[in-house]
């Protein structure tokens, strides 16, 4: 068979295929190989006739995006006699971009020698920007998966759903008037020295998912866990205008839930859990903290201090629930003086709490 670039009998099929073909002498080296033949889908995917090209190299297709390092591995392949398959940044005549997909063959004379290569192309464009476009979606859905279940560590199922929606869920940096409450397991040193680890760890989840519960069901969020102990805000990331009406229902709520997991874990021949609860209402920071690599969100200020400080008069006071004023004041304002919750709260009076200036005015639970 000749290949001298006349369209003789063997190239009759060539001619009518669909895709792009090359056919190249043997010369794997500078100059080489050199085009003998170029079919009419080769003229339509690059501008390229098979006039012009006849005697070029296919280099000529090559431009400022081609990475020359995957011709190394496809002269050696072409060398050994295999098939070489790749993808290619080539360029048409009129210097527009495009990628093209390879299927090199060797062909063999009488003699067993390669004699020739056919080169099989198509235009993949479409394609690898349609895989791009899926690997984006896919990276986009995996990081919205990875956000919401952060989320989901803090909020409610139906906030977690709206926040999710949101670039920044959180919003920035700012001054806030929120309610605070703590809960803390009373004397859980001395009850994880009487159980083996997994008990210890056994015990913990159950616990942080009873409060996990009661706290989402009235709007709060949980800051963080901490041990034996959580941190829970009412207010974050949106004023409800009645943050501290839910984090009192919050609170008495989670004394009850105790009482009913006490009784589960008394017939299970267990013993009981008690709890210390503290809530407090007033001006916090919101905002992230941390360094780059970890942060977290969280309220930091005198509200907060003070709420974890309350923590005391429990043990104190002995009493499972130790509110402040502030927190009572800014229910009735939200909610009446006729709140139910309030007939299960008595004035305690004030007392010097551990890092707090000034007195404070607690209720207890009666």
């Amino acid at each position: 068979m000749s290949f001298d670039g006349t369209r003789t009998e063997p190239f009759a099929v060539l001619e009518a295929a669909s895709e792009s073909i090359l056919v190249t002498d043997a010369g794997l080296e500078r100059p080489g190989p050199i085009i003998v033949y170029a079919n009419p889908a080769f003229e339509q995917m690059t501008g390229w006739s098979a006039r012009e090209v006849v005697g070029q190299s296919p280099r000529i297709l090559q431009g400022a995006s081609t990475d020359l390092s995957i011709f190394l591995g496809m002269r050696e392949t072409l060398k050994s006699g295999h098939r070489w398959e790749g993808r290619t940044v080539n360029y048409r005549k009129n210097g527009h971009q495009f990628v093209m997909e390879w299927s090199i063959t060797p062909l063999r004379g009488t003699a067993g020698q390669i004699t020739h290569f056919v080169a099989v192309q198509r235009d993949v464009t479409a394609r690898v920007e349609a895989e791009r476009q899926v690997a984006e979606a896919q990276q986009a859905a995996r990081e919205a998966d990875r956000k919401k279940a952060n989320l989901a560590r803090y909020f409610s199922p139906a906030m977690v759903e709206t926040l999710a929606q949101r670039d920044h869920p959180l919003g920035p940096v700012r001054r806030q008037a929120i309610a605070v409450l703590f809960v803390d397991i009373v004397g859980f040193v001395a009850i994880s020295e009487s159980l083996a680890p997994e008990r210890v760890v056994g015990l913990l989840r159950s616990f942080y998912r009873r409060m996990a519960k009661v706290i989402f069901a009235h709007r709060g969020s949980i800051d963080k866990f901490s041990g034996d102990a959580l941190m829970a805000l009412f207010g974050v990331p949106n004023p409800t205008g009645l943050e501290a009406t839910d984090a009192l229902h919050a609170a008495i709520n989670i004394i009850d839930q105790v009482e009913l997991w006490n009784a589960k874990r008394i017939n299970a021949g267990r013993r009981s859990i008690e709890v210390g609860v503290s809530a407090n209402f007033g001006v916090v920071v919101l905002g992230d903290i941390g360094t780059r690599n970890s942060m977290s969100f969280t309220a930091i200020g005198t509200t907060v201090n003070t709420a974890s400080r309350m923590q005391e008069l429990c043990r104190v006071l002995q009493s499972r629930l130790v509110v402040s004023q502030s927190l009572i004041a800014r229910a009735r304002e939200e909610s009446g003086d006729q709140l139910e919750v309030f007939r299960r709260l008595s004035d305690a009076g004030h007392h010097s709490l551990r890092g707090v200036t000034l007195p404070v005015n607690v209720w207890t639970c009666v």
